[in-house]
């Protein structure tokens, strides 16, 4: 009988006088078995099967010798012998490797736990080299990490030198200072200008959360214009000024705030420096200035008013000087007139000025115009009306048409007498609320007869004061007593 291999098959053929002779088929491996332990030992296998042969061909050689009394008796013996040591040695090989890869399975499970617990690994080759290969892959990631690691904690050492942590990794203790600050704070990296951090305040001011552009080029988002209406350009802001070099860049603008309105603000910039004076970040500071702005304007606006109002009174007194010192007998009647006169001026700009000379209602106007330091006198005077209220330069020139009516009959008119008394109303004339109409009428008071000539209380009503409240007056001497009808634009 003679053996062969037959690798196609990967079996073992025995050859009898008859022909080929097939082992029993074998059971099917498993992937897992094949991969962990035939695949490994593949050539131990080849070995230990080519070793089977030769000493079944041995065996039968001896035994066929035997047969032929060629040989002794003990030659089968010596070829089974053969075989069986040979077949000692493959299975002493086997374990061998079986134990040195447990052994390099039990190395590689220590290096992954002292990996995940942070240590620095250690590995001998193992001669297994599948795992060899493993053990260099996972020392080769944790190089690779530890680099990581050492970059990442000089980053945090200059970041908590520096204070320039990125919009969610700030420093604490100075996101805390810049917080705490009654002024909008922003900060940005150097070169490109990424805002990094703003503060609880700037939201405040802006009505809005902070805007964190990504550069420079982008702070158009912050939309601003300067006090000529001009867009203000992304290059002009502080922040960007700063990031380029200049020390203190200051601008005042007004911005679009993030519930859709207008508000003045005032920004102050700075560049960062490390301890090379390389600028590595900017800051400005936001202060909201609205109010002030528009308390300047109101003050400015006021200014310009008291000009133009201190300019009409000195007109008016100058008008009231001469017209008075033309008709006046005497110095004596000079002053008391001109006296009378300007006591008036002087109580009407004070109610003016209560109220800002701006709108003065027209029942406090009439009030002050007709005051008499006699109670008598004040409670014959009787006085009704629509709620209107005036501009102040009517107001003053209306105010003081009164008072001369009211001169006019102290001295001549219903309040001349203990039974006369005065009845003022005033009413709006038109649809559009534009026009006052106010009617003067006397009372039991003595016979009026129409003047020969014009007064001067007449002629001022008339020449002066008429064209300052952008009106008419029409004054009518019944013999009941005098009757005026004043109409004012209101």
């Amino acid at each position: 009988m003679r053996f062969s291999w037959n690798p196609a098959k990967a079996s073992l053929v025995a050859w009898d006088g008859c022909g080929a002779i097939s082992p029993p088929a074998a059971p099917a491996l498993s992937p897992a078995v094949w991969s962990a332990w035939v695949k490994p030992n593949l050539s131990t296998l080849f070995l230990l099967t080519a070793i089977l042969c030769v000493a079944a061909a041995v065996g039968a050689e001896a035994e066929e010798a035997a047969r032929l009394e060629l040989f002794g008796a003990d030659a089968t013996t010596v070829g089974v012998l053969g075989a069986l040591a040979a077949l000692l040695l493959v299975l002493a090989r086997l374990e061998m490797s079986r134990r040195r890869t447990l052994g390099a399975t039990r190395k590689l499970a220590e290096l992954t736990q002292r990996l995940q617990a942070g240590e620095a690994p250690v590995w001998e080759r193992s001669g297994v080299p599948d795992i060899d290969a493993i053990a260099r892959t996972l020392d080769e990631f944790e190089q690779r990490l530890r680099r990581k690691r050492q970059m990442l904690a000089r980053l945090n050492e200059e970041l908590l030198r520096s204070g320039d942590g990125g919009p969610h990794g700030f420093n604490n203790q100075l996101r805390a200072i810049i917080d705490a600050l009654p002024v909008g704070v922003l900060i940005a990296e150097a070169p490109g200008g990424r805002i990094l951090e703003g503060n609880a305040a700037i939201e405040t001011i802006r009505r809005g959360p902070v805007v964190y552009s990504e550069n420079v080029a982008v702070y158009s988002d912050w939309t601003s214009v300067h006090e000529n209406g001009e867009p203000v350009l992304q290059q002009e802001y502080p922040l960007a000024r700063a990031l380029a070099g200049e020390e203190r860049p200051v601008l005042e603008c007004r911005h679009l705030r993030g519930d859709g309105t207008w508000g003045w603000i005032s920004i102050v910039g700075a560049p960062l420096r490390n301890e090379r004076g390389d600028i590595i970040a900017a800051i400005v500071a936001v202060t909201d200035i609205d109010e002030i702005k528009t308390a300047v304007e109101q003050r400015r606006m006021m200014n310009l008013e008291l000009h133009h109002r201190v300019n009409n009174s000195l007109a008016m007194i100058q008008g009231i000087a001469n017209i008075t010192a033309r008709t006046a007998a005497d110095f004596s009647c000079f002053r008391n007139s001109f006296s009378d006169r300007i006591q008036c001026l002087s109580r009407i700009s004070t109610l003016l000025g209560k109220n800002s000379w701006a709108q003065t209602p027209m029942s406090s106007l009439v009030s002050t115009a007709l005051a008499s330091d006699t109670m008598a006198l004040r409670e014959r005077i009787s006085i009704s009306g629509d709620d209107v209220e005036l501009r102040s330069d009517v107001a003053l020139a209306l105010g003081m048409a009164l008072h001369e009516l009211l001169s006019n009959a102290e001295r001549h008119g219903a309040l001349s007498t203990e039974d006369g008394r005065v009845t003022v109303d005033w009413r709006v004339s038109d649809d559009e609320g534009r026009r006052l109409e106010v009617n003067w009428r006397e009372h039991d008071g003595p016979r009026v007869e129409n003047p020969q000539r014009t007064g001067v209380g007449q002629y001022l009503m008339k020449t002066v004061l008429a064209r300052q409240y952008r009106g008419d007056i029409e004054i009518v001497f019944e013999p009941e007593g005098v009757r005026a009808t004043l109409s004012a634009e209101i």
